[in-house]
């Protein structure tokens, strides 16, 4: 077993780091595979247990290795969004930061309209059918929690459990821009009902209901016209 750690000028705890990722790789180690024991680790580094462990601390963090009574430090596969998800604090993001990710969320939900319909069936079309009809007295004033409900569901149906767990990281991003954002939203949201351009929850249903794929597909780029709006607003 060989580990190699260059000279950058990294701290020794990142080197160590490095040096076990590189090992993992080398030797094509996959989920449910152990490492050496610390005793064997630090031997082969010639690094002190102490600075082992806090390499390992961070690969354990990062979802990467865990260890387990009898097995000892084990492979496992990560959470790919437990780091975003660590640092997601909308108060520490600048404007364009929050404009991004708004950006992400509108291709996401265009581009997850093909999955959305594949996945469909009358269960699915029940439960998005009773979430819309507990909103309907709000029309076009729903709350985040409100919006996030339908789109949520959304996601669920699609079937990808990476957009679902993505929806709920960014949440909080999203509820800070309509608190702070108000402002902005509102106006176009206004403008849109008296254009006669506003595409409700309601809406989007009717065209899942009916399964029609691309009534739908416009009918969500419509829906999402004021995050649009408040994109190139900014940019």
């Amino acid at each position: 077993m060989s580990f190699k750690i260059d000279n950058k000028t990294i701290t020794l705890v990142d080197k160590v780091e490095m040096a076990i990722l590189d090992y993992i790789k080398e030797k094509k180690l996959v989920p449910g595979d152990s490492l050496p024991n610390e005793m064997e680790l630090s031997s082969e580094l010639g690094i002190s247990r102490n600075v082992l462990r806090e390499a390992l601390s961070r690969l354990r963090m990062l979802g990467i290795v865990q260890s387990r009574t009898r097995k000892g430090i084990v492979i496992q596969e990560p959470s790919l969004l437990s780091g975003f998800e660590k640092v997601i604090e909308p108060y520490l993001l600048s404007e364009k930061s929050i404009v991004d990710m708004m950006g992400m969320r509108v291709a996401l939900e265009i581009g997850l309209t093909d999955f959305l319909f594949t996945n469909l069936d009358d269960i699915k079309i029940q439960e998005l059918e009773n979430i819309v009809r507990s909103q309907e007295a709000m029309k076009y004033s729903l709350t985040v929690e409100q919006e996030t409900e339908f789109h949520k569901k959304i996601y669920e149906i699609s079937g990808n459990q990476f957009i679902v767990e993505f929806q709920k990281i960014i949440y909080p991003v999203f509820h800070f821009a309509k608190v702070n954002y108000e402002s902005y939203f509102e106006p176009v949201n206004q403008r849109l009902v008296s254009e006669g351009k506003i595409v409700t929850h309601q809406n989007l249903f009717s065209f899942i209901k009916n399964r029609d794929m691309e009534g739908y597909r416009n009918a969500i780029r419509i829906h999402l016209q004021p995050y649009v709006e408040f994109i190139y607003r900014e940019k």
